[in-house]
């Protein structure tokens, strides 16, 4: 019988709105997996346990330490001993392995994301991160840690693009995007969006092209023959849209960014860079994305079964 702790982990996670597809499957998989465990933040009672990490913030940007056996740069955290919830535990690995006096950023014991990774000696983490804060001083690994352990600003950090930490590190970086033109050289960071956006919001539309050939194709012909804009946060692309006579194209926000607003400052855009009436296609089946086009004017005129575009996926063709 599971006690209380247990429980209000479980019911954390599953309350949870994730910030992209990778933690909605996690989040999934957490859940399946969770409810066949007996102990489930015991190591030692099966390869598949709860892990409690943090995601460490403060004045200089975030801190990360390079795992000794993966020799990735990861945030700190790691097992749940005896008596301890994932947060405790998350505590205590963080002041082990980073030395740094750490305590949460809210009163709230509530994760931040939740990711399922596999882990060394065949072990599958199903990991609950928190949301710490740290003073701006160095880090000073209790011995027998990896001593690399360091602060990073925040560009850098999301573009090791770390596939289980990225979403997590676009939440939580701090500011507010601005609007600019792109240039050739925003081409894979583009590419990037449009395929963690359409992951995210259109999970159902096949994608025929791979990222290297979405970047190539932005890089070649659409930022040279388009106007191509990005909402940029500190040298981190978040969100884009192609403006071409009449035509909106490609409106794609960061899972990280969606209901933010920067939809609507691209549609504000469009409309100060063309006076006249806009087009769009969007999917049928990508209901948010219609509601939102219909919030902000757009009629739809014209249904189709798709065979036009690359996806042969049903649209419809918006007006407004």
């Amino acid at each position: 019988m599971k006690d209380s702790s247990f429980r209000s982990v479980r019911e954390a996670v599953a309350v949870r709105r994730p910030v992209d597809a990778r933690e909605r499957d996690s989040i999934r998989t957490f859940l399946s997996l969770f409810d066949t465990l007996e102990r489930p933040f015991d190591e030692h009672a099966s390869p598949t346990h709860v892990t409690g990490s943090a995601i460490i913030t403060g004045e200089r940007g975030l801190v990360l330490h390079l795992h000794k056996r993966l020799g990735i740069w990861v945030q700190p955290g790691g097992h749940i001993e005896t008596g301890e919830t994932p947060l405790q535990a998350a505590l205590r690995e963080t002041k082990e392995e980073t030395g740094l006096p750490v305590e949460p950023v809210t009163d709230s014991a509530e994760p931040v994301h939740v990711d399922v990774h596999p882990g060394p000696r065949g072990h599958m983490h199903l990991d609950v991160r928190y949301h710490l804060t740290a003073p701006p001083i160095d880090p000073s690994p209790a011995e027998g840690e990896s001593l690399d352990a360091r602060w990073f600003g925040w560009r850098e950090a999301i573009d090791m693009r770390e596939p289980g930490l990225e979403a997590i590190l676009r939440v939580l970086q701090p500011g507010q995007p601005a609007i600019r033109r792109a240039v050739p050289a925003d081409a894979p960071a583009c590419a990037h969006v449009y395929r963690r956006s359409k992951a995210f919001a259109l999970a159902e539309v096949p994608e025929p092209r791979t990222e290297s050939a979405i970047a190539t194709w932005m890089a070649e012909v659409a930022i040279p023959k388009l106007e191509v804009w990005v909402a940029d946060l500190d040298g981190v692309v978040v969100g884009q849209v192609m403006l071409d006579a009449g035509w909106l194209h490609h409106l794609y926000i960061d899972p990280s960014w969606m209901g933010r607003g920067l939809g609507d400052q691209f549609i504000a855009l469009a409309r100060q860079r063309d006076s006249g009436e806009l087009q769009l296609w969007a999917f049928q089946s990508n209901a948010g994305g219609r509601r939102f086009y219909e919030r902000h004017g757009f009629a739809a005129v014209e249904f189709t079964d798709g065979a036009c575009n690359e996806e042969h996926w049903p649209d419809v063709r918006y007006v407004g």
